[in-house]
């Protein structure tokens, strides 16, 4: 673990970064934290001088890939980065784009980096607002407040063109809750009809959806791609790429491996020996949770304040807010670099093996609300495709934050066996080569399960959509 110094923040105070993980083992050997010199809030901030009594708390999600995995992503950029740490030999892709490039695109949101995390897999960036996370091939940014989060796409675009050599997306999400007060948002925000309009205008292809009741606490969500590879990428030599997934001609014979969709994994190539100890399971689909919380506990959000848990802004507050509240009990094997703002407000990023998750709290009552998010699931973390998991992973989320209502959204990539299967027989790898892809294939593409019944909350609209490329369980809860 490297601890930098602290650096001069706005209004002339000084913060100390200090993260530390909840695994020793991990935080010394696998994780670095970074402080960058930028201001610590913007105009819309919910500490510091940007502070103004009422915040948006629920944020706006984009998610853009621009290739079906990791190892597809090729760096061609010339410049160098701007600082260097343990991981930078094991950069590719994304992750080698100077930090001053993605420093300049946030701008373009109205918001500033206040910290930075990264292990082998992936760069966490923890925002003023919210929190940003990049992969080689893809990258999640996640902004709250009246942030301008869709005037970055045409920035990212260009990042792309030039330092991957890529022309278009491979894939985008965009989602957010329905706004506490939509008034307050920048003009392009105001509406998601309007959202809808911007980025039709950028994804022809991209479709829009609105998730539960019109009249009640609501999701949108905005999809486009993925975009199929071109055939003469299908049929080389070592791999084939599949929408997300890289198989080794040697797997022809393996008949009990189906391979899969990932979302979010850095990750996606499946190999017949033993994979390390920190890989995720690459037999089974990747699947993102956010759980989405409003009318949170007063007594609980005590520890939210400034003078709660801790009276130091910054990372020494985060800290002691991580274990004061239990959120340090969710995920006790990942490393995280967590923030209390001031006089209220509490992000957190945190990072274990390839997966990430992120928590962002507002605790004033009249505009209360907190978002949990995760893709980690693994071997030593909880299993997302098992519905119990998922149960135990609200109620231990819930209890933290004893919030009124919930919203629960659980994306889970659908299974390539289909199109692995007609590339067969198409000839991709040789007609002599056979491969069973229909065993166990019911399992790996089926639907997410159905949300078991979370302790104290009463569910009270449940949907369930299925997309070409993932699946979408939706569930909106009330406290009993």
């Amino acid at each position: 673990m490297t601890v930098w110094t602290s650096s001069p923040k706005a209004g002339g105070a000084e913060h100390a970064v200090s993260v530390t993980g909840n695994s020793k083992s991990e935080s010394q050997a696998e994780t670095n934290t970074q402080k960058l010199c930028t201001p610590t809030c913007s105009s819309n901030g919910t500490h510091s001088e940007g502070y103004t009594g009422a915040f948006e708390g629920p944020e706006k999600l984009l998610e853009i890939w621009f290739a079906p995995h990791a190892q597809a992503a090729n760096y061609i950029g010339q410049e160098q980065l701007c600082s260097e740490d343990q991981w930078t030999s094991l950069r590719k892709g994304l992750r080698l784009v100077p930090e001053g490039v993605w420093q300049d695109m946030l701008d373009l949101v109205h918001c500033q980096v206040l910290s930075k995390l990264s292990n082998r897999h992936i760069d966490s960036y923890l925002l003023s607002e919210s929190s940003f996370f990049v992969y080689p091939h893809k990258l999640v940014l996640k902004t709250c407040g009246t942030t301008t989060l869709l005037y970055a796409i045409p920035r990212i675009l260009e990042i792309a063109r030039k330092y991957l050599g890529t022309d278009k997306a491979y894939q985008l999400f965009y989602s957010r809750k329905n706004f506490m007060f939509p008034n307050e948002q920048e003009e392009m925000h105001r509406s998601w009809e309007k959202e809808v309009s911007y980025l039709d205008a950028l994804f022809p292809e991209g479709a829009a959806y609105l998730i539960g009741k019109t009249n009640r606490d609501h999701w949108h969500v905005y999809l486009s791609g993925p975009e199929e590879p071109p055939a003469s990428e299908l049929n080389c030599e070592q791999s084939v790429d599949l929408a997300g997934v890289t198989v080794s001609n040697s797997l022809a014979a393996s008949p009990t491996i189906n391979p899969v969709l990932s979302r979010s994994s850095s990750r996606s190539t499946v190999h017949s020996q033993q994979p390390p100890a920190d890989a995720p399971s690459l037999l089974s689909a990747d699947i993102t949770v956010e759980i989405l919380m409003t009318g949170l506990d007063p007594e609980r959000m005590r520890v939210m304040y400034l003078g709660g848990a801790s009276t130091h802004e910054g990372a020494l507050g985060g800290k002691a807010v991580e274990h004061a509240s239990g959120i340090s009990e969710i995920y006790p094997h990942s490393t995280t670099d967590s923030y209390l703002f001031t006089p209220c407000g509490f992000s957190l990023n945190g990072l274990q093996n390839d997966g990430y998750f992120t928590i962002h709290v507002t605790p004033e009552p009249h505009c209360s609300y907190a978002s949990f998010e995760t893709n980690v699931s693994s071997r030593d973390a909880l299993d997302l495709s098992d519905p119990l998991a998922i149960k135990n992973l609200v109620e231990q989320v819930t209890r933290v934050f004893g919030p009124q209502n919930v919203t629960v959204t659980v994306f889970k990539g659908r299974s390539g066996s289909e199109k692995l299967q007609s590339l067969v027989g198409d000839g991709a790898w040789g007609r002599d080569q056979e491969v069973d892809f229909t065993k166990d294939k019911t399992a790996v593409d089926a639907a997410p399960p159905s949300f078991a019944p979370v302790c104290g909350y009463k569910s009270v609209d449940r949907v369930l959509y299925e997309f070409d490329h993932y699946w979408l369980r939706y569930a909106y809860y009330v406290k009993n």
